[in-house]
């Protein structure tokens, strides 16, 4: 498989959830891997996921709910249902919450590791659709390239400046901001925030990028202005 993602998996069969996850790292992806949509919070917080593989009868929040909720959140992330539920009604259900695919267990892995590159297909054409004829950055394991050059991020800068580039018109509110780095909305959080915005600036000015690249909307967050290709 060409492209390693980022994949956050939910599921609660502990054996299941084990097996899926090794068989993922072994393909070169990076997993974590969750037992409920409550763990999403703690040990999934500040991931930068290209992909959620979710089951559906989870404990607590349900896979239907939680899938709806990250579509809500992250509108071009993957969301591939993986559940025993085979009913045609469970399938309309789960395209209708967001899923990309919808898979019934018992999967083979062979199908999973198809799903999975099918949608890493789609997710770099459309990266690089979104360059356009004016070109853009390219962001692969922490190198920014750019018109002059490239430049090396800290894991922070690359989760942040990959959060930006898959935002909706490149925008993100303060809170998601916050959220994607653990903070709470005190005054030294927002100061921090702008301490690590202020270096990715930094960082871009580096590799070329003129002007107010990344634009600072007062009282809402921030907008950055030109795209950038993520590579595995």
């Amino acid at each position: 498989m060409a492209a390693h993602l980022s994949i956050v998996l939910v599921e609660d069969n502990d054996d299941l959830r084990e097996l899926t996850a090794d068989a993922l790292r072994a393909e070169g992806h990076h997993v974590v891997a969750l037992s409920c949509a409550e763990e999403l919070e703690d040990k999934a917080r500040g991931v930068a996921a290209d992909l959620f593989l979710i089951d559906l009868n989870l404990p607590g929040e349900n896979g239907f709910s939680l899938s709806r909720r990250i579509r809500q959140v992250q509108p071009l992330v993957g969301i591939i249902i993986v559940s025993a539920r085979s009913e045609l009604q469970d399938k309309v259900d789960g395209y209708d919450c967001g899923a990309d695919a919808y898979l019934p267990k018992p999967v083979p892995f062979e199908e999973l590791r198809a799903a999975i590159s099918s949608f890493a297909r789609r997710r770099q054409a459309q990266l690089t659709t979104q360059l356009g004829p004016q070109g853009g950055l390219r962001l692969q394991q922490r190198e920014l390239h750019g018109p002059s050059g490239q430049v090396h991020l800290t894991h922070a800068e690359e989760s942040l400046l990959t959060a930006f580039a898959r935002a909706p018109s490149g925008r993100l509110e303060n809170w998601q901001l916050l959220e994607l780095f653990g903070m709470d909305s005190a005054e030294v959080s927002k100061t921090s925030l702008e301490v690590r915005i202020t270096r990715l600036r930094k960082k871009l000015s580096q590799v070329g990028v003129e002007g107010q690249s990344l634009e600072s909307i007062r009282s809402v967050g921030y907008q950055l202005h030109l795209p950038v290709q993520l590579m595995a």
